[in-house]
C-alpha cells in the first residue's frame, strides 16, 4: 500500500471538509452546545431545585446513586450537579462522536454520487482500496479529533465554572477517559464502516445518516437506564461496552471487506 497516496487522500479529505462552511458549522454547532451551553446553563441554576427538576429521572437517579461511594467532599445539594455532570452527559458524549462521522462519511461517500464527482476519482492513480481506506480515515481522523476536543472543553467549563460549588476538580475520572480514549475512536471506526457498508445500496446521504440508528438506541438506552437507576455506566460496565465494541468493530470490517464492490458503488449511482 502507497502510503504517500494514502496521505495525500486523507489531506484531501480534510479540505474538503474545512472549505465546506455549512458542513463545518452544522459539525461545530452540537459540540459547542454540549461542550459549553449546556454545562454553563445548569452552572448558573446551581444547587436550585430547578436542577432536579428539570431533567426527567433525576431524583430517581440520585436515590440510587446514594448507595454507592461518591466523593465525600459533595453534599445532599451538589450531589445532583455531580450527577449531571459525572453521569447524564456521559451518554451524550458517546453520541457525539457518532453523529459527527455518520455526517462525515456519508456527505465523503454519498456525497460523490450526489455532487457527481464520483466518475472523476476512476481516472485517478489511486486504487479502489486506497480511495475506499483514504476517505474513511479523511473521515476518522476530524471526528476524533473534533469528539476529543469537546470533551477536553467540557470538563475544563465543568472544572473552572464548578469550583465554586464543588471545590474540587470533578472530572476526568477513570470512565471518561475510557470513553474519550476507547470508546469515542471504536465509535467513529463503527459508524463508518456501517456507512461504507451500506453505501453502495443507498443514493443519498440522509438515507445513510439513517444507519446511524443501529449504534445511537443502545446509548439512548443507557440514558434512559442512568436516568431510572436501572444502570449506573462505572468502570466495569464501560470494560464491557469497550469490549463488546470491538468485536462489533471486527466483525462489521471484516463484513465490510467481504461485501464492498467498488464497481456497485460506482454504478448505483
Amino acid at each position: 500500500m502507497d502510503r504517500h497516496q494514502l496521505k495525500v487522500m486523507i489531506k484531501k479529505e480534510c479540505k474538503e471538509l474545512v472549505t465546506d462552511r455549512g458542513l463545518l458549522i452544522s459539525l461545530l454547532t452540537v459540540p459547542i452546545i454540549f461542550s459549553i451551553i449546556l454545562p454553563i446553563l445548569l452552572l448558573l441554576l446551581g444547587t436550585s431545585q430547578e436542577v432536579s427538576t428539570s431533567i426527567v429521572g433525576l431524583n430517581t437517579f440520585i436515590e440510587k446513586f446514594k448507595v454507592i461511594d461518591y466523593p465525600k467532599y459533595l453534599t445532599m445539594e451538589t450531589l445532583p450537579l455531580y450527577a449531571v455532570f459525572t453521569y447524564f452527559f456521559l451518554p451524550l458524549f458517546m453520541l457525539l462522536p457518532i453523529m459527527i462521522s455518520t455526517v462525515l462519511a456519508s456527505s465523503s461517500f454519498i456525497g460523490e454520487k450526489e455532487h457527481k464527482t464520483l466518475e472523476g476519482l476512476l481516472y485517478t492513480p489511486l486504487s479502489p482500496r486506497i480511495l475506499v481506506l483514504g476517505k474513511a480515515l479523511g473521515c476518522a481522523v476530524p471526528a476524533i479529533t473534533l469528539s476529543t476536543i469537546s470533551v477536553v472543553v467540557y470538563i475544563l467549563v465543568v472544572n473552572t465554572v464548578g469550583w465554586r460549588y464543588f471545590g474540587h476538580i470533578i472530572l476526568p475520572n477513570v470512565t471518561w477517559l475510557l470513553v474519550t480514549i476507547l470508546i469515542s475512536p471504536l465509535l467513529v471506526l463503527l459508524s463508518i464502516l456501517l456507512v461504507i457498508g451500506s453505501s453502495q445500496y443507498l443514493k443519498n446521504s440522509k438515507s445513510a445518516q439513517g444507519i446511524s440508528m443501529i449504534i445511537v438506541a443502545p446509548i439512548f438506552g443507557m440514558l434512559i437506564s442512568q436516568s431510572t437507576g436501572v444502570l449506573i455506566l462505572g468502570i466495569f460496565e464501560t470494560m464491557v461496552f469497550i469490549i463488546a465494541l470491538i468485536l462489533l468493530v471486527l466483525v462489521a470490517f471484516f463484513v465490510v471487506i467481504k461485501i464492498f464492490n467498488f464497481e456497485k458503488f460506482i454504478l448505483n449511482n
